[in-house]
């Protein structure tokens, strides 16, 4: 090999170890960036979810209790007793179909979950019966506001 070939060469080699070490660092701080932005958003939905419960439980309705809210993997969750409902005795299913809707058009369209609907992962509404038991859960993202999902 010539001399003006091993330097061109060299120099090549030089350039690429930078170009890569510069896509690294470049990598490195958009991670640190999301990862401050993703602390900073968690940070928020637990005070958000601290400040709601200060007021709850609380009659919604002569129907629904809002029992609590807490934050859960970057999304916030809200649970919910109908309190004259018991699991063992009524059709969920159809307790679901009714409710489901006027939730998915809430968090689409509703201001009180714009918050959720563009900064959260998610939203999850836990409907419980009367006596505390699980009676099902919705849980919307982003996407469930989509034209073709409504």
């Amino acid at each position: 090999m010539s001399k003006p070939f091993k330097l061109s060469f060299i120099v090549g080699l030089v350039v690429l170890g930078l170009g890569i070490l510069a896509i690294q660092v470049w990598h490195s701080s958009n991670d640190k960036l999301s990862s401050s932005a993703r602390n900073a958003l968690y940070t928020e939905l637990l005070e958000m979810s601290g400040q709601l419960n200060r007021d709850l439980p609380r009659l919604l309705d002569r129907n629904t209790r809002f029992e609590r809210a807490e934050a859960a993997n970057y999304g916030m969750r809200f649970y919910y007793s109908l309190i004259k409902i018991d699991r063992y005795s009524h059709d969920i299913e159809d307790i679901q179909a009714q409710i489901e809707p006027q939730m998915l058009a809430a968090y689409c369209q509703g201001d009180a979950l714009a918050f959720y609907r563009e900064e959260a992962d998610f939203v999850e509404f836990q409907y419980l019966d009367q006596s505390g038991q699980k009676l099902f859960r919705l849980r919307y993202t982003a996407e469930a506001c989509a034209p073709a999902s409504m």
